[in-house]
């Protein structure tokens, strides 16, 4: 097996791992309501996002058309480490998984630079106050109001992914 396809493999893993059982960013939405940032976050306001966009757009700041194309774009996301996996097939599916992950960690990083407002789009977009398993997934290791563990892991995916690529799957 080429290092490309073996690459591809391990990002997609670390991609799902951080993207279904690590938090990306915890925050106290006050009334000791803890929303957490991660894909399970999102599985839970997919049909809300779809339903609901004009509210949620008139919330964020957005047009509610933009709501859907949002949606989308993280249910993409959501199936980025397969995208990531399956490149050990295609250049072009580890790129799309790596550009998907990349993409909402640099969402996730505009927050911290005031850009987007982080706890509405946490609280109505990406996160959920009703944890999976409690204190175990989504896990939180680094505490409230820091990015935690799941987004480093979702740099270091996206990282390995450019590698991959440019490994290929036929590379050495």
């Amino acid at each position: 097996m080429s290092v490309g396809k073996k690459l591809s493999i391990v990002a997609g893993i670390i991609a799902l791992i951080a993207t279904f059982l690590f938090s990306w960013y915890a925050i106290d939405a006050g009334g000791g309501n803890i929303y957490y940032a991660s894909g399970y976050g999102i599985i839970n306001n997919i049909l809300n996002m779809f339903t609901n966009a004009e509210a949620l757009g008139t919330t964020l700041g957005i047009p509610g058309f933009a709501i859907y194309i949002i949606a989308v774009y993280f249910i993409l996301v959501l199936a980025a480490g397969i995208f990531q996996i399956l490149g050990v097939k295609s250049r072009a599916m580890v790129l799309l998984g790596t550009f998907l992950v990349l993409g909402i960690a640099v969402l996730m990083f505009l927050g911290s630079a005031d850009i987007v407002e982080t706890t509405d789009w946490i609280v109505n977009i990406m996160g959920t106050n009703e944890p999976l398993v409690d204190g175990i997934i989504p896990l939180n290791i680094l505490g409230l109001n820091t990015y935690d563990i799941g987004m480093y892991l979702l740099y270091a995916s996206g990282i390995i992914g450019i590698i991959a690529t440019i490994y290929g799957p036929k590379g050495m």
